[in-house]
């Protein structure tokens, strides 16, 4: 499974489920960088049907980065109070966009679960596409069910669940988020770092309210634990359902956390196989979101889930 069907749970989760419903004007770059060598630390890999693979793994991501959908167009998240909150750049709004927006795009109105929009501005409004005029009570959910989305101009917001509360997510086609993106940067591919483990289930799934960024909590299943073998050790890691499907998402740390690779961790996902055998591939190890833009919020790996060894493979970072 590729990154973004890791970060569409991770992000659970808040970001992506909105961010993959942008439909906002793209900004589309060099892959051939990336097909060249261009981005990965160290010696070029020898060719072969895994390291193509992988590879091409790693350019899908970089495409998505720069596409339309990109969670790098994110540039504002704003609390809902009940009550009313005006949308639009003039200063007195509750809700303040840029100044090339429309003075007075609209208002929301909350009251307890269930907010609405009024259009009150001259410029198009759409609503999941449709043109919209008047008010509209809004369907929002938590992802990554959809929720719906109001584009005007180059904008585009829609509404999660936040704790108690409600967080309204801006993105513009304009993002310097997505303007100053470098591309993405991996270690050299290993296929040491491709091992088979088993899962330890837990007897009864745990239920666990996992921390944000944000400091919200997101409640999730931990399936059981992942053991395996790396340079010679044997290593432990908390395993997390990823419904529908039967795969296993892991969040996790190590000594490369803060130096070589980013700060709040990395996140994969583990293959089960027949008879609990599970594949964990650290070359396909990528960054959360979080790493590329403020706007998102991103799980944070369990005090379990920090090896005591280097996984120098996967996504590296570099801040600017």
């Amino acid at each position: 499974m590729n990154r973004r069907k890791v970060a569409a749970f991770a992000a659970h989760l808040l970001l992506v489920a909105f961010a993959a419903n942008l439909h906002c004007a793209p900004t589309r770059q060099l892959f051939a960088l990336l097909q060249n060598g261009a981005g990965v630390h160290g010696r070029r890999p020898e060719t072969d049907d895994y390291t193509v693979e992988i590879e091409k793994d790693r350019q899908e991501t970089e495409q998505f980065l720069r596409s339309d959908k990109s969670p790098l167009l994110l540039t504002g998240r704003f609390n809902i109070a009940e009550g009313f909150s005006t949308i639009g750049s003039d200063p007195g709004s509750t809700i303040r966009l840029p100044p090339r927006a429309p003075k007075r795009v609209g208002t929301l109105h909350r009251g307890g679960h269930e907010i609405s929009f009024e259009v009150q501005t001259q410029t198009a409004i759409s609503l999941n596409g449709k043109p919209l005029t008047g008010s509209v009570t809004l369907r929002i959910s938590d992802a990554p069910d959809p929720t719906d989305r109001i584009s005007f101009d180059d904008f585009k917001f829609g509404i999660r669940p936040a704790g108690e509360g409600f967080e309204l997510y801006l993105a513009d086609a304009q993002s310097p988020y997505r303007g100053k993106f470098k591309g993405t940067t991996w270690f050299p591919v290993d296929r040491t770092y491709r091992v088979t483990g088993e899962l330890i289930a837990y007897k009864d799934p745990k239920t666990v309210d996992v921390p944000y960024t944000d400091g919200t909590f997101k409640r999730s299943t931990a399936s059981g634990e992942l053991v395996f073998r790396i340079a010679g050790q044997t290593l432990k890691l908390v395993a997390y359902a990823v419904p529908p499907g039967k795969n296993l998402f892991v969040m996790f740390r190590d000594q490369t956390t803060g130096k070589e690779t980013y700060h709040g961790g990395r996140y994969m996902e583990a293959e089960i196989a027949e008879g609990g055998k599970v594949t964990l591939d650290f070359n396909k190890a990528s960054n959360p979101y979080c790493a590329y833009t403020p706007y998102a919020s991103c799980p944070v790996p369990p005090k379990e889930n920090r090896l005591a060894i280097a996984i120098r493979a996967g996504e590296t970072y570099h801040r600017d």
